[in-house]
């Protein structure tokens, strides 16, 4: 391939010279310690308003900061005698019957910053808010957990690896595994040189892009496994549909990367987060069944972030500005349902109007990593979470 095409694709893959090859065998390897444990990690960027998706509908205080925005009692979907779904995630309700939804509540980081791209950096990251760390917080667990392909990113634009990046993974990211496939057919395979290390950088790197087109292309082929499930047709419902049909033909993936944009609700709130929310809770709902249907949901775990939540009041243009704490959510077969943590205190807001963070965002990271995937923690200031 000419030297334009390379830098066109080196892009979809998180590669160095210190990266193990991806050879035929290596890419179609199983799990070392626990076989086919995967996650899908749902980014809900702009900042998701968690008060009005995990509703603290008995606070008194939350109608009075929110009096045009709020979810009113009536229209809240009970979980329990203090906190609701948003009635828009209504498609979820049946996996909360089901025990299989988990909330982590007041979901943050000391010293909040409240920049989308810095705290975005923190969360891929797990790096403290006065720490900056390249690589993705997913390299400290998965390069012990398995070796050959760690990841797939799906987004509908510029390459967003996230907490996937590091010399130390091997990740793609794609449109759609078809798209994907196409481009990869203009690669050639190469024998990795360690001549000099931008010769090595840019052999390994080929020789790793052409292994994961071959593991898809073997997986999947023309005509990938169907989930017999209908998605929602935006952008979410096709990446997360994309995810099922990688997932049922045996694609050796651990993690999945999905996004739901929208969730920078500064004006105009409840018709923007009613949308966002509503594709996020179909579309995962969906996935599900396909989980379900193919019998492989119990090796599944869905967990939702976003960069920061949002201001315990509304603002003057009906939504709200960038805030610290927000909720977060888990879905699979093997989640143990519930409310975890606290909530919140509305009544003690900081000079900017934020409440205090009850639970460090590290925490779900070590839970994953400990409780999941069965690694060592490497968050160990963060006490675990049993979600699952």
């Amino acid at each position: 391939m000419d030297r334009r095409d390379f830098l066109k694709y080196a892009g979809l893959v998180s590669a160095s010279a210190s990266v193990p090859l991806i050879t035929p065998e290596l890419a179609f390897g199983a799990t070392a310690i626990g076989q086919n444990r995967i996650v899908v990690l749902v980014e809900l960027e702009g900042g998701n308003d968690g008060f009005n998706t995990l509703v603290p509908y008995t606070d008194e205080l939350y109608y009075k900061y929110r009096p045009r925005i709020a979810i009113k009692q009536r229209q809240v979907l009970t979980l329990d005698k203090a906190m609701g779904l948003h009635p828009r995630m209504k498609a979820l309700m049946p996996t909360w019957n089901a025990g299989e939804m988990a909330w982590v509540q007041g979901v943050g980081y000391p010293n909040p910053v409240l920049s989308h791209f810095r705290s975005m950096d923190i969360w891929d990251s797990a790096s403290n808010a006065n720490q900056v760390i390249e690589a993705g917080w997913l390299s400290r667990v998965l390069p012990n957990y398995k070796k050959g392909l760690h990841g797939v990113a799906l987004n509908k634009g510029q390459a967003k690896l996230g907490p996937l990046h590091g010399s130390q993974l091997t990740s793609v990211t794609m449109q759609n595994p078809k798209t994907f496939l196409n481009q990869i057919k203009r690669i050639q395979d190469v024998r990795p040189s360690n001549q000099t290390p931008a010769i090595a950088h840019v052999s390994q790197t080929q020789h790793q892009l052409f292994g994961v087109g071959e593991q898809l292309a073997t997986k999947m082929g023309n005509h990938p496994k169907r989930t017999g499930v209908s998605f929602s047709k935006g952008v979410f419902g096709h990446s997360l549909e994309s995810v099922a049909e990688m997932i049922i033909s045996g694609v050796d993936s651990p993690v999945y990367k999905v996004t739901q944009d929208g969730f920078d609700t500064h004006s105009g709130q409840r018709g923007a987060q009613d949308n966002a929310l509503y594709q996020v809770a179909n579309g995962l709902a969906s996935f599900r069944q396909a989980m379900v249907k193919a019998g492989i949901w119990d090796n599944v775990l869905v967990v939702t972030y976003s960069e920061f939540g949002r201001r315990a009041k509304e603002n003057r243009g009906g939504g709200t500005d960038h805030g610290t704490a927000s909720a977060q959510m888990i879905l699979g077969g093997k989640v143990r349902g519930g409310i975890y943590g606290t909530h919140p205190n509305m009544a003690q807001l900081d000079a900017n109007g934020n409440v205090r963070h009850t639970a460090d965002f590290r925490a779900i990271y070590g839970t994953l990593a400990q409780r999941w995937w069965n690694q060592p923690n490497p968050w160990k200031g963060a006490p675990l979470i049993p979600f699952v």
